[in-house]
């Protein structure tokens, strides 16, 4: 079972989401939180900061984490199965440096989330670590 890591970044009242690129294997021109395949035997908490660092070019105390939702378990429509370990992380800053992985990024208000083309899964990443309504409450 593949596992995978997903971190969504909070920036006062907005969600930073990623446009994924063409050079990706899945869900190209979709919005998503940052991810990244899970190596073996490596902590999920410490491989979304590094996920985070090639992603966004944010590290150290450019992030804290807020809060670990609980692991998912996700059926994809090829039959396999995957693990999600989704993260919540907070950071003062707003300007995000993209690696080849996204053609942009958005600072969004939960509530505003409907009007973009998301991969269909955020959702469940989003619910896992704070209902999206009150995403920020809490946080």
């Amino acid at each position: 079972m593949p596992d995978v890591v997903a971190a969504v970044l909070l920036a006062g009242d907005r969600v930073a989401l990623f446009k994924r690129s063409r050079l990706v294997t899945g869900d190209a021109g979709r919005w998503h939180c940052v991810t990244g395949y899970l190596p073996a035997g490596a902590d999920p908490l410490d491989h979304a900061r590094v996920e985070l660092v090639e992603e966004t070019g944010l590290g150290g105390d450019d992030v804290v984490l807020a809060r670990r939702g609980d692991r998912l378990v996700r059926l994809c429509p090829r039959g396999t199965t995957w693990q999600v370990f989704p993260f919540l992380f907070r950071t003062a800053r707003d300007a995000l440096e993209l690696n080849w992985e996204h053609d942009e990024y958005r600072w969004v208000r939960p509530a505003d989330i409907d009007e973009l083309d998301v991969v269909p899964w955020l959702w469940d990443v989003l619910c896992a670590v704070g209902r999206p309504g009150l995403l920020l409450e809490g946080a």
